[in-house]
């Protein structure tokens, strides 16, 4: 029993690391948000997303991860990153007031 509550602390100490980085990621998120909505860039990025998931999926096969598994998990973090580059705007009330002159 010991050796499984080893291993389950280092789930635990991953779990703990994966929320750490979705955090950073969200923190970055909100700043791409905030120059999208400056620049007035578009916020969805199809060719972006597009980017990213053939990257993962090819990082993962050299890892020996289901690619499958994969892109699954990254289209839900882009679709949740997605949905706080927009409660960034809505917060802003309009792309106007995101502006430093506005």
């Amino acid at each position: 029993m010991k050796y499984l509550e080893e291993l389950r602390n280092e789930v635990d100490a991953i779990d703990e690391e994966l929320v750490r980085l979705i955090a950073k990621r969200l923190r970055i998120v909100r700043e791409i948000a905030r120059f999208k909505v400056e620049n007035g860039i578009k916020l969805l990025d199809t060719q972006r997303e597009f980017k990213v998931v053939v990257k993962v999926r090819r990082l993962s096969q050299e890892l020996g991860v289901d690619p499958e598994y994969v892109e699954t998990i990254f289209k839900i973090i882009m679709l949740l990153c997605l949905r706080e580059e927009v409660r960034y705007v809505e917060e802003c009330g309009s792309y106007r007031c995101c502006r430093e002159d506005g």
